[in-house]
């Protein structure tokens, strides 16, 4: 064999390996990356069998994990409380439509300018998405900005990088995956507020009927009286879209002081409300509980129409609760849900539960 011959065939070697290694690179997508070609093609045939998704952030750190369980999506880091599933679902399905814009490097060297570098490195910008309970495993890392409307990213097991559309955004804090909601209890189905401020005397301010618009207050202090005719009204509204920032399993031995400030909250179909404060340093907590009680409910049927006076229309009759047959479940299921946890307020809902009875009256 010539030279030149044994030169031709070392050359011709050296691309049939050069291309087999390519290739073994390029095996992530499974089919390929192509501009204009959905990254994961059969994901959205298939979303409903993912059963956890997992958000790993620079150096391997476990940052979010949400599991489905029988009637709800959880999250991990929160001891399963339920997840926002309308955020959720969003991201499976912008996952599922992600198309590839263009081709980026494929070069590991460059892989930090896009933020897709592997997340093992502790420096790593970018962060892995992980969808178990397939049989096909999908994980992606989702790396810098490519513009308003695109991302960086590159399919965990493939050398090369691609700018993706739409753009991505995972958060990787537990709390921002949380069903924030809370309680929506509008004031005109409060009858009562008792309330009980950090080291002060009860008060209540209540509705003697259910055509009453505003809050009055008995026993007030000798010589005292309300700031206004509605003072007490904001006390109706105090469960009105409460939400929370936070939340933490309570341990069943744990006890909150005597010293806790408390309040009770009476709705007119019998529903009893009863929620209790605890401050840690600038973070504010409640836990609630509900109970239902049918004498409460009897008390306040719907009253009858006004007689009008003489050129007037007459008031309509205020609308009758639920049946108590479907009011106490609604209790119940309202205590399920509350026991065991502990709710972080932002500060001016927690000083709109326990209103200290100053804040209410005339100065003196």
């Amino acid at each position: 064999m010539t030279g030149r011959r044994l030169g031709i065939l070392v050359v011709v070697t050296l691309l049939i390996v050069a291309g087999a290694i390519w290739l073994s690179g390029e095996r992530g997508l499974r089919r390929n990356e192509t501009a204009g070609e959905r990254v994961f093609p059969a994901l959205a045939a298939v979303l409903n069998e993912v059963s956890e998704v997992r958000l790993v952030k620079a150096g391997e750190q476990p940052a979010v994990t949400l599991k489905r369980g029988e009637k709800t999506w959880g999250v991990a880091e929160r001891a399963g409380y339920p997840a926002d599933d309308g955020k959720l679902r969003k991201l499976l399905i912008d996952l599922s439509e992600l198309w590839i814009v263009e081709q980026k490097t494929s070069d590991p060297a460059n892989y930090a300018v896009l933020g897709v570098e592997d997340v093992k490195s502790p420096a790593a910008s970018g962060v892995r998405i992980e969808l178990g309970g397939l049989q096909e495993p999908i994980a992606l890392i989702v790396g810098k900005s490519a513009g308003s409307r695109s991302t960086y990213a590159r399919v965990a097991d493939s050398a090369t990088s691609i700018a993706v559309t739409s753009a991505l955004t995972l958060d990787t804090e537990p709390q921002n995956w949380l069903d924030r909601s809370l309680l929506d209890i509008t004031a005109n189905r409060v009858q009562q507020a008792r309330v009980t401020p950090a080291g002060s005397a009860t008060y209540a301010a209540l509705r003697e009927t259910r055509d009453q618009t505003d809050f009055v207050m008995r026993d007030l202090p000798k010589g005292r009286e309300l700031a206004s005719p509605i003072a007490a009204n904001p006390l109706a509204s105090a469960l009105s879209g409460l939400s929370f920032q936070d939340v933490r399993a309570v341990p069943s031995g744990e006890k909150w002081g005597a010293d806790s400030p408390r309040a009770e909250f009476f709705l007119f179909d019998g529903t009893i409300l009863e929620v209790s404060g605890r401050k840690e340093g600038d973070r504010h907590w409640i836990r609630l509980t509900a109970r239902f009680d049918d004498a409460q409910r009897q008390r306040f049927a719907a009253v009858a129409p006004v007689e009008p006076k003489p050129g007037t229309a007459a008031t309509p009759p205020v609308p009758a609760d639920a049946k108590p047959e479907e009011t106490r479940p609604q209790a119940q299921s309202l205590a399920a849900r509350f026991s065991g946890w502990a709710f972080e307020i932002p500060a001016y809902q927690y000083d709109g539960l326990f209103r200290p009875l100053n804040e209410l009256l005339k100065s003196s």
